[in-house]
């Protein structure tokens, strides 16, 4: 019984100190600027766009990424978004790496990057924010709304959800896109790769049907999987360089496809 009660209070107070360091960052990234975007697109409804989770790039070493960057830009996508874990030690020359490679393949400022668990390993979040800026922010690109969340340790936490209701009831756009690198499910696994807190998960996923929200999309899960859910697509793209998962164990990025009839999606594989 004693051993039980050990592993429950460990647990705890593990969860208490993840908090903590949560609240910590979150407070942090307030007050820093946001990663610098300078997107145009010949129409504000028409665009299409490259995301990927899990590059995982180990030191200096962004070859898996420079390929899904050349597919993407020989598909005229106007931007990417990178779902977090970027690096997969939080190493500075990883973070280095992969701007470095936007820029050699036109998109260098066209980039929304997230914060993942493995970005913030070592002094990953000091060495994150001297690349990237804040772990949480919006942008408006055409008629579209990107909100990236800081889920880097798999919670959103109750500041962060108040922030996200806010940025949903600021002056509409179009669409609205959530992008957390914990995504609240993973769309027909039985998995433990996502949103710590069930009850958080749940109420997340209310509040972007709630809001009408398009498209609810992350990584952290190594594969692509897809659904939709009470009017919201739930899409993870964790295809970037991790160790594969089923059901899609080849390397990938999605395309996303937006009109003003919809959302589409296209899975990209990268040798």
């Amino acid at each position: 019984m004693r051993c039980i009660e050990f592993i429950l209070f460990s647990v705890i107070l593990l969860g208490c100190e993840s908090k903590s360091v949560w609240d910590e960052r979150f407070k942090e990234s307030m007050n820093l600027s946001q990663p610098t975007l300078s997107v145009s697109l010949a129409d504000p409804d028409v665009f299409t766009f490259a995301m990927v989770g899990d590059l995982h790039i180990g030191g200096s070493d962004a070859t898996r990424f420079r390929a899904i960057l050349q597919t993407a830009q020989s598909e005229g996508d106007s931007f990417v978004v990178l779902l977090g874990d970027i690096a997969d030690k939080g190493e500075a020359e990883s973070f280095i790496a992969a701007q470095n490679a936007l820029k050699d393949f036109g998109f260098e400022n066209k980039a929304i990057p997230l914060l993942g668990n493995h970005d913030i390993f070592g002094n990953g979040w000091t060495e994150y924010q001297k690349v990237w800026g804040a772990s949480h922010y919006s942008v408006d690109i055409g008629n579209s709304r990107f909100i990236a969340l800081d889920t880097a340790d798999g919670i959103v936490g109750e500041e962060q959800f108040e922030w996200l209701v806010n940025e949903l009831d600021r002056v509409p756009m179009s669409r609205t896109f959530i992008l957390s690198h914990y995504m609240p499910i993973v769309p027909g696994q039985q998995t433990y790769l996502r949103l710590a807190n069930q009850l958080e998960a749940e109420r997340i996923m209310n509040l972007a049907s709630k809001k009408t929200v398009s498209g609810f999309y992350g990584g952290h899960y190594h594969s692509f999987c897809q659904e939709r859910i009470a009017g919201v697509d739930y899409v993870v793209a964790g295809g970037g360089g991790g160790r594969r998962m089923k059901p899609v164990e080849d390397y990938f990025f999605v395309q996303v496809s937006v009109s003003k009839n919809g959302v589409q999606y296209q899975l990209k594989i990268v040798e």
